[in-house]
């Protein structure tokens, strides 16, 4: 019965100290690597076919999931339009011809953004797929809300642009 008791005790004291170690070292959900990886959400790939939105099976020749495991220790830094507001940390933005993002800020903004309003934000790639029937849309979590830059502002309004006429040259609305 003592013996019990201590080996018991012994692993309570472990698991304690197993805490106390992740504490120390930083272990935190909301950590967003410095590093970037180099994947646009700009996707030229997405004019040539303006009937259908462009999905992923496979980037860089390696199947999408794959891809994410692989540079889940690498942030992306993406430009797109709200297109839906969750909540105060929850929205999802999208570009015309492009998947959705699925983005959840690691705080609450400051500023709510409306539909409508342009985010340039850096976060972590977490995942892709189809969810209940809808189109496909890349998951970022967690992120943070980023300045536009100049390129940024452009190149986003050379897509929308492009993608304009490449849906009036298929006749879409």
């Amino acid at each position: 019965m003592m013996k019990k008791f201590f080996i018991r005790k012994n692993y309570r004291n472990l698991f304690c100290i197993g805490w106390i170690i992740m504490l120390l070292t930083g272990c935190s959900f909301n950590d967003i690597p410095e590093e970037t990886l180099n994947f646009p959400y700009l996707d030229e790939r997405a004019l040539e076919n303006p009937e259908e939105e462009l999905t992923y099976s496979e980037v860089d020749g390696e199947y999408v999931h794959d891809f994410i495991k692989a540079n889940k220790d690498k942030a992306i830094r993406w430009t797109a339009t709200v297109t839906r507001v969750e909540n105060n940390s929850t929205y999802e933005l999208q570009e015309p011809l492009l998947p959705a993002i699925l983005v959840t800020f690691a705080d609450e903004l400051n500023h709510t953004p409306e539909v409508g309003d342009v985010l340039t934000f850096e976060g972590v790639l977490t995942g892709y797929g189809e969810t209940f029937g809808k189109d496909p849309l890349w998951v970022v979590r967690p992120a943070r809300l980023e300045s536009i830059t100049a390129e940024e502002k452009e190149a986003l309004t050379n897509y929308q642009h492009a993608a304009q006429q490449a849906k009036e040259g298929a006749d879409i609305p």
